[in-house]
């Protein structure tokens, strides 16, 4: 079994902060109502899988303001996917984890208030892939996934069956197999779709740009 002593580290953290921060859930509530039914830390988590954008986007709106922890809340309700990007790779992990941190402090919340875990992942992918082993292709600066695909449809780089395939997993976050199930395919089938597609797409990255 592969092993973090990163995520081991920050969990252990985690632990520590839990409780010990009641009184500013109080404090954030009455400067975001979006957490108002958070009264601990650890509630935020729930609240973030329940309804993830109002919540990443008050924290996000507090961390602008000078609050790291409310940053920390948005790093510990990622780690996970760290875990799954990274595909066995410490190494990957610790930059992603670093460049995760940036990408929090510095995202365009008034650019983009919607889908923010998947800008968030997609800003990583880009960051630290190297290019023949993208999750996603290569894009501008400013191009979300979402902007992505719908210019590889509009040029017909993709087809519907590309398109939707590519959409539950990259912009909903579906694992492979639900997005198995909506398709009606197995996961394997879903993985080498997306491996083949990307891998297409991330050939003609020039022209996307464009």
């Amino acid at each position: 079994m592969t092993t973090y002593p990163l995520l081991h580290e920050l969990n252990t953290e985690w632990e520590l902060l839990v409780g010990q921060h009641d009184p500013t859930m109080t404090a954030w509530a009455c400067r975001q109502p979006a957490l108002a039914e958070a009264s601990r830390l650890q509630d935020l988590l729930v609240l973030i899988r329940r309804s993830p954008d109002p919540t990443l986007g008050a924290l996000l709106k507090l961390g602008f303001e000078g609050e790291s922890l409310a940053r920390r809340v948005v790093m510990q309700a990622l780690l996970g996917k760290l875990v799954l990007l990274s595909r066995g790779r410490p190494e990957w992990f610790d930059e992603a984890v670093s460049a995760l941190w940036v990408a929090i402090a510095e995202y365009p919340l008034h650019r983009r208030p919607q889908a923010i875990v998947s800008n968030l992942l997609w800003t990583l992918r880009r960051e630290l892939c190297p290019p023949v082993s993208v999750l996603m292709p290569v894009a501008p600066a400013e191009q979300t996934a979402e902007e992505t695909l719908r210019a590889a449809m509009a040029l017909r780089l993709i087809d519907d069956e590309t398109l939707r395939t590519l959409w539950l997993v990259y912009i909903l976050g579906l694992s492979s197999d639900r997005a198995g199930a909506v398709l009606g395919v197995s996961a394997e089938t879903v993985r080498y779709r997306c491996s083949r597609d990307l891998r297409r797409l991330a050939g003609r990255a020039p022209l996307l740009a464009a």
